[in-house]
Parts: structure tokens; sequence; C-alpha cells
């Protein structure tokens, strides 16, 4: 599959790993502000993994604008202080997109879409017991049915619940700020669906799409839209440093 312009009633999700490409590649294309985030970072994983998702998100927006991933304009200014930490804003030629990034141990992911506001979240599978954490992050009537799953699926089932409330937050630019125990969603055997929060946007606005990530991790993307969507995933090879310098890149493995 080419990568391509998205299309209407399409949300792209790309897929890259932090290890997938050289520094100096990701490096590359990055804007002073970005450059000055990333070296804050203490844990070198965790450093590599907004490297990526900064470049990712740079590639992905270039190819929709026709230019360089180093000439997109990245907005990651927060609404409640000056951290460059906001929810990403790309601007470029008057084409209205929306973006999301989201990564979690060896998985970095970038949504765009020109369809509405979009939340994209990946998470790995837990491997220590969920039921504190889910107590913190379930509604009610959510750990009711977790605590039905034997106690082998429930790390896999209390993940897939999780993502659509990040992804729904995160499509708003809420993010925590909203309680995720104000947030209601479908179960985790259940398509993905938003069933009630606080916002004043309609639940049945919220588009959800189940992802590919992979063994062991988990993913959802989510669309602020009145119409249909279909979610397209491409993966990107590794050691590919053209696809940091030209507009469009070459082909990829991808998935609908």
């Amino acid at each position: 599959m080419i990568a391509s312009v998205v299309a209407p009633g399409e949300c792209q999700v790309w897929w890259a790993g932090p290890r997938d490409h050289p520094e100096e590649t990701l490096l590359s294309v990055l804007s002073e502000p970005e450059l000055e985030r990333a070296a804050r970072f203490r844990r070198e994983p965790d450093r590599r993994r907004f490297l990526t998702g900064s470049w990712l998100l740079r590639t992905a927006s270039a190819v929709q604008f026709g230019i360089r991933p180093e000439e997109v304009v990245v907005d990651r200014s927060c609404p409640d202080c000056t951290r460059y930490h906001g929810k990403p804003r790309v601007r470029a030629r008057g084409f209205p997109l929306h973006v999301s990034v989201s990564h979690s141990e060896d998985r970095v992911a970038v949504a765009v879409t020109a369809e509405g506001p979009v939340g994209v979240d990946v998470e790995a599978v837990p491997a220590d017991p969920v039921d504190d954490l889910a107590r913190c992050a379930l509604t009610e009537a959510e750990l009711t049915v977790l605590e039905a799953f034997p106690q082998e699926d429930r790390y896999e089932a209390f993940a897939k619940v999780w993502v659509r409330k990040e992804a729904a937050l995160k499509a708003t630019g809420h993010g925590l700020r909203v309680p995720p125990t104000e947030v209601a969603v479908s179960g985790p055997a259940e398509d993905p669906a938003l069933l009630s929060w606080p916002l004043d946007i309609p639940p049945e606005s919220l588009r959800f799409r189940v992802l590919s990530p992979g063994s062991g991790y988990v993913a959802a993307v989510a669309v602020i839209t009145d119409r249909p969507v279909e979610a397209v995933e491409f993966h990107l090879p590794a050691a590919r440093a053209d696809f940091a310098r030209g507009p469009v890149p070459g082909p990829l493995a991808g998935v609908a």
C-alpha cells in the first residue's frame, strides 16, 4: 500500500518503533522546541519514543501537505501552562488536518485525518495485576465487567477499556484532566463505543476503530465526527532514512 493524502471518511494511523531509525534521522527534521523538550527527558527510552513520535508526526503530515517534514508547523502549546506538551496541532497551506500521537514500550503511533478531532492510544498489555489501577480508572459497571474475566485475562481486558478512554479524551484535548472514572465505555468484548462522559459533546459523535499494534499491545483511535470513519494503518519499514527528507514516502507495508 502506498501512503497518500488522507481520503474523505478515512483516518490514517502510522506506526514505527522507537529504535527503527537512526537518531540523526529523527533529529534532522525537528524544531528547536521539540529538541529542547527531548533534552529534558531523564530516561533514554522515553526520550527515544518522544523523538520517534515527533518525527513520525512530521513525516505523516508532510505526505498530506506535499511538503518536507521539517516544513510542517507543529504547535504543542498547552492551554493551561507555558510548557510545550499540549495536544499537537499542525498547519500548512490551509489544509484542515487533525493529528494525535501515542507511544508505549516498542510502539509509536500517529493518527491523521481531515474528518474531525482525533485521539489515538496504544498500550502494552500490563504484566502486573491491574486490580488497583482498575479501581482508579474504571466506573463501577466497568469494574463489574472486568471482574467477571478470569484473572489471567484481566490484563488485556483492562487495556482494551483503557485505550478507548484515552483515545476519546485525547480527541477532545482534555486528556486526564477529565477523571477516567467519569468516562464510560463499552466492555472489552464489545465493539468500542463511548457510553457517557461529562462533556457537552454527544457520545455518539465519537467514532472508534480498533487498531492492530501487534502481539502484547492493544490500541484504538477515536474521531469526533458525524460520519463513518475507516482506519487505514501504515507500518513504516525500519532504517529508511529517506522517509525523513522527501515530501512523499515510497511503498509501505499497510493493513486496513
